[in-house]
């Protein structure tokens, strides 16, 4: 058995290929894989202890993997800029949050993650910020803002009681809640999620380890983007190496 999978489009691989050989050269056991479905695949079966999505298109890998583990969202994993420690951002994918269902989704959200979160070391201590539309003096300014913020005070009400965990609304204020170590952000929307994600990582150069899978069924994988550089991909195959000894 080999460690983790990469998908790869040969035509369009510099980057992959990059971090494909500083892995072997650190000793890392590492495939590279053309097919999407194969990769996917071999996840699923326990061939492999993880898989990356590399440079392959979204849109040919999460249908696919929609089909065989169900509904599922994804947790950007990035360092802080202020204190240089991980923290997951999500959802980050553009259709994960459904208008008609947008408070179960966030539920369901967290509730991924923190089964996730039991089963690493990933955070001494989980600390949940849910980001709205607005900071809390702005209630009234507009029907959707309003909404997002009486949502984002329905998670934080529903969480808070179910579980026994640090989770906190202070509105549209990311900066406050980076610098305060939050190391859980819950993004609106999985466009804002998006577009805060690109932000920090694809503008501002943010250190990254792609997006990990969240779902009923668990999965190790990690999405990342196109756009990115080598580094990401080297970073999620290190993440997940370190996911996998956790485990030992």
């Amino acid at each position: 058995m080999y460690l983790i999978g990469i998908d790869y489009n040969s035509s369009n691989s510099k980057e992959v290929l990059k971090a494909y050989k500083k892995l072997l050269s650190e000793g890392i056991d590492v495939r590279l894989v053309e097919d999407s479905k194969e990769l996917i695949d071999s996840v699923l079966r326990g061939d492999v202890l993880g898989g990356i999505r590399g440079n392959l298109s979204s849109s040919e890998v999460i249908p696919y993997l929609r089909k065989h583990i169900g509904r599922f969202y994804r947790a950007s994993i990035l360092r802080n800029p202020f204190s240089g420690e991980y923290f997951l951002l999500t959802p980050v994918g553009i259709d994960e949050i459904e208008e008609d269902n947008s408070f179960r989704d966030k539920i369901t959200i967290i509730e991924y993650i923190l089964e996730f979160l039991k089963d690493s070391n990933l955070f001494k201590d989980v600390k949940i910020g849910v980001l709205s539309g607005g900071r809390l003096s702005d209630y009234g300014r507009s029907k959707r803002v309003d909404r997002l913020i009486e949502e984002a005070v329905g998670v934080v009400d529903y969480i808070g009681r179910k579980y026994n965990v640090h989770i906190e609304h202070k509105g549209i204020v990311l900066e406050e809640y980076l610098k305060e170590g939050f190391n859980v952000i819950l993004a609106p929307d999985g466009i804002s999620g998006n577009l805060i994600f690109r932000s920090l990582a694809l503008v501002c150069g943010v250190e990254g380890c792609g997006a990990l899978v969240l779902s009923r069924r668990r999965i190790r994988f990690i999405d990342t983007s196109r756009s990115g550089s080598w580094d990401r991909y080297y970073n999620s195959v290190k993440f997940l190496k370190n996911l996998v000894n956790d485990k030992k």
